[in-house]
C-alpha cells in the first residue's frame, strides 16, 4: 500500500506539471494546422535529390554475391557471414572496392578470371555496370593503393587474416557496354541528334582530363564535344546556350571557360546562321573523384527555355601513357646452334621509337621450348643490362644453353618469336 500511494502521488504531480504548462501557454497557443504544399509540376520544378547509387549485387561468371557496405580503416575489413556475402567499402563510387570471403571456391573463381571475363555490378536503382578483367596480384592487408579513386574500375579482394597476402583482381570500366546501352527516361546516348527549340544538338564524345594547365588541386576537367545546327529561320546567339554537367548523385557543375578552351573545337560563342552547323567543346570543372560511371550533359537554347536536352556521356579517364618498354621493336636475323651443338646463338636488334630510355635486363630475355623448358642465358654482347636511348637501335648477340628441341620460343620484353634452330 505504501508503494501504491507513492506512485499515485507521483502521477498526480506529473499531471499537475502538465496542467501548469498548458495554462501558461494560454488557450490560443494550440499548434496551427499545417497547410499542405501543392505539388510542383512543370520543367522548372526542382529535381528531387535521390540517395547515392550503391552496389547491391556482384555477378562473376555463374556466381551471384549479395553486397553489404562496410567501413574499412587501415585494411581491417569486417567480413560478412556466409560464402554468399560480399562487402563493399562505403564511399568507393569511382573504383568500387569489394571483398569476398576467403573460401576455396571464391579463390578458384578469382584465379580463373581472364581477359575474356566480364564482371557486373547491380546498383541500387537496378542499373547494371559492366567491367572487363584487367589483372590479378597479391597485396598486403595494409596496402592503401587499392583504395585510390582516380579512374572508373572495380577491385575485388579475397579477404583473409591480417597477416596474409590478399589476392586482388582489378577490372576496368567497360566503356563499350555503356555507350551501346539504352538510357532511361528522357536521357539519350551520345551520337543521337536532339531537336530542342531552333537547335539540333548532337554530342560526339566526352572525356575526363586530369593533367592540364589551369586544373586546381583535387579537381579535373570534363570535356564534351558536340555539334549545334540552326534549324530555325533566325540567327542563333550561341553565347546564350546554357550548359550543365550532372553526376550520378545529381550534383551539377557549371560551364568552365578555362576547361572549354582545352578541346579540339572552340568554346560556344558567336552567331549561327539558319541552316548552318558548327562543332564546339564545353568544359566543366569537376572533383577528381567525380561519381560515375556515366554523367549527364544538359543543354538549353537559353536560360528562359522551358525544357532541356539530357545526354548520357561516359566517365572516361585520360588515355594511359603506355610503358615505353612495351613499344620496343625487336627484330631477329639469325638463330642457330654452334658447330659443336653446345649453344644456341641468336642475333638481332632492338629499336626504341619512344622519347624515353628503355632498360633491358636478364629477366626481360627468355628462351624456352613450347612445353616450357627454359634455356640458360650464358652470355650477351653487349653485356647486360642494356640501355636503349630514345630513337636508337641496339644490335645484340645472345648465347643460350642447348634445348632438347629444334623449335624454341624467344621473348624479349613484349616481343615474342617462334624460332626454328639449325
Amino acid at each position: 500500500m505504501l508503494i501504491f500511494g507513492f506512485g499515485a502521488v507521483g502521477i498526480a504531480a506529473v499531471l499537475l506539471v502538465v496542467a501548469i504548462i498548458q495554462l501558461a501557454g494560454g488557450a490560443g497557443s494550440a499548434p496551427p494546422i499545417a497547410t499542405p504544399t501543392p505539388p510542383c509540376i512543370g520543367p522548372n520544378c526542382p529535381i528531387t535529390q535521390p540517395s547515392a547509387l550503391v552496389p547491391k549485387k556482384l555477378y562473376v561468371r555463374d556466381r551471384t554475391f549479395e553486397i553489404a557496405p562496410v567501413a574499412v580503416q587501415k585494411g581491417r575489413w569486417p567480413v560478412g557471414t556466409g560464402d554468399k556475402n560480399a562487402t563493399w567499402v562505403y564511399g568507393t563510387l569511382v573504383n568500387y572496392l569489394i571483398g569476398l570471403p576467403n573460401t576455396s571456391e571464391n579463390k578458384d573463381l578469382l584465379q580463373a578470371l581472364s581477359e575474356a571475363d566480364q564482371i557486373t555490378l547491380e546498383l541500387s536503382d537496378g542499373q547494371a555496370v559492366n567491367f572487363k578483367f584487367d589483372a590479378q596480384q597479391l597485396v598486403s592487408p595494409g596496402n592503401e593503393e587499392i583504395f585510390t579513386q582516380q579512374h572508373p574500375g572495380l577491385t575485388l579482394l579475397l579477404l583473409g587474416d591480417d597477416g596474409q597476402q590478399r589476392l586482388v583482381v582489378t577490372a576496368n570500366y567497360d566503356v563499350n557496354s555503356e555507350i551501346n546501352r539504352s538510357v532511361p527516361g528522357n536521357v539519350v546516348p551520345i551520337n543521337t541528334p536532339v531537336e530542342i527549340g531552333d537547335v539540333r544538338v548532337k554530342v560526339l564524345n566526352g572525356r575526363l582530363v586530369e593533367n592540364a594547365p589551369g586544373i586546381p588541386v583535387g579537381s579535373a576537367f570534363y570535356l564534351v564535344d558536340f555539334t549545334a545546327e540552326n534549324i530555325g529561320t533566325d540567327a542563333l546567339n550561341v553565347s546564350d546556350f546554357v550548359f550543365e554537367l550532372m553526376d550520378y548523385a545529381r550534383q551539377k557543375y557549371k560551364l568552365s571557360d578555362t576547361a572549354s578552351k582545352l578541346g579540339p573545337n572552340p568554346p560556344p560563342g558567336g552567331q549561327l546562321l539558319p541552316g548552318l552547323s558548327a562543332p564546339f567543346t564545353t568544359g566543366f570543372e569537376v572533383p577528381s573523384n567525380i561519381t560515375g560511371p556515366i554523367l549527364t550533359w544538359v543543354f538549353k537554347p537559353d536560360a528562359a527555355f522551358k525544357g532541356q536536352a539530357n545526354v548520357a556521356v561516359p566517365l572516361l579517364g585520360p588515355t594511359p601513357t603506355p610503358d615505353p618498354r612495351s613499344l620496343a621493336q625487336v627484330q631477329i636475323s639469325q638463330a642457330y646452334y654452334t658447330s659443336d651443338q653446345s649453344e644456341i646463338v641468336i642475333v638481332g636488334s632492338i629499336a626504341n621509337p619512344t622519347t624515353a630510355l628503355i632498360p633491358v635486363g636478364s629477366a626481360d630475355i627468355v628462351l624456352g621450348t613450347p612445353e616450357g623448358i627454359l634455356a640458360t642465358l650464358n652470355s650477351t654482347d653487349p653485356p647486360l643490362p642494356w640501355r636503349v636511348a630514345p630513337g636508337d637501335t641496339l644490335n645484340f648477340t645472345l648465347a643460350f644453353g642447348r634445348l632438347p628441341t629444334t623449335t624454341a620460343i624467344l621473348k624479349i620484353l613484349d616481343n615474342s618469336f617462334e624460332l626454328t634452330l639449325q
